[in-house]
C-alpha cells in the first residue's frame, strides 16, 4: 500500500489480492479480494484454515457472488447484465485501496513481541473480525461459523509466537465464548418453549 508498510512476508498476498480485484472488475482492492488471495496460497496455512471450513478459492468466489447478488437484491436489482458491475477502466492499471482494507492491516497488527513468521494469519485476522461489510455477510451465506474461525485463528497466531500450551479455558477466543454463551440461551429458551 502506498502509505502503509506492507510487511515482506506478505507481499505476495497483496500483489495477488491487486490481480484479484481486478479480476472481479473491482476499482478497490478490498478485503474480499485479500480473503481470496489468501485462499489461493495453496501451500499457506491461511489457505488450510479457510479450506477446513470449506472455503477454497472456488467456494469464496461463489459465496462472494451470492452476496453480491443478494445485496443487489435488497434494492430491487434481480437481474443484470455481469457486465456492468465491472468498475469503469481508469487510467491507472492498477485498482486503488479501499479504506477496509486500511482497517484490515490495522487489524491484523501482531499479538505480543517479537518477530511473526506467518504474517497470513494476520492479514486473515485483520478480514475476518471485520463485523459488518462484505466478508462477513459473504462467510455467514457461506454458513461459516465466523465465531469459530476467528478463534482458530486466535490460536494459531498465539501458537505461531511460540507461546506455551494453553488451557481448555485460555485455548477459547471471546467470539467461541461468546459463540457458547448464545448456544446456552438458545438452548434455555428452546426448552422453556417446550414445556
Amino acid at each position: 500500500m502506498d502509505d502503509f508498510p506492507v510487511p515482506q512476508q506478505i507481499r505476495a498476498v497483496v500483489v495477488t489480492a491487486i490481480e484479484e480485484a481486478q479480476r472481479r472488475g473491482s476499482a478497490a482492492v478490498a478485503p474480499e479480494h485479500l480473503l481470496l488471495a489468501l485462499a489461493s496460497e495453496a501451500d499457506s496455512i491461511a489457505a488450510g484454515i479457510l479450506a477446513d471450513v470449506g472455503l477454497d478459492h472456488e467456494a469464496l468466489d461463489r459465496a462472494l457472488d451470492t452476496e453480491r447478488d443478494r445485496s443487489l437484491a435488497v434494492v430491487g436489482i434481480d437481474e443484470l447484465d455481469a457486465s456492468l458491475l465491472n468498475a469503469t477502466p481508469r487510467s491507472m492499471t492498477r485498482p486503488g485501496w479501499a479504506s477496509t482494507t486500511r482497517e484490515v492491516f490495522r487489524r491484523a497488527q501482531p499479538p505480543g513481541r517479537g518477530r511473526h513468521r506467518r504474517a497470513e494469519l494476520d492479514v486473515l485476522y485483520g478480514v475476518i473480525t471485520a463485523n459488518v461489510g462484505t466478508v462477513a455477510r459473504a462467510l455467514e451465506y457461506a454458513g461459516v461459523d465466523r465465531d469459530g474461525l476467528i478463534g482458530r485463528v486466535e490460536r494459531e497466531r498465539l501458537a505461531d509466537l511460540g507461546n506455551a500450551p494453553l488451557t481448555a479455558h485460555q485455548g477459547q477466543s471471546a467470539q467461541e465464548r461468546q459463540a457458547l454463551r448464545r448456544e446456552a440461551v438458545k438452548r434455555a429458551q428452546q426448552a422453556r418453549r417446550e414445556r
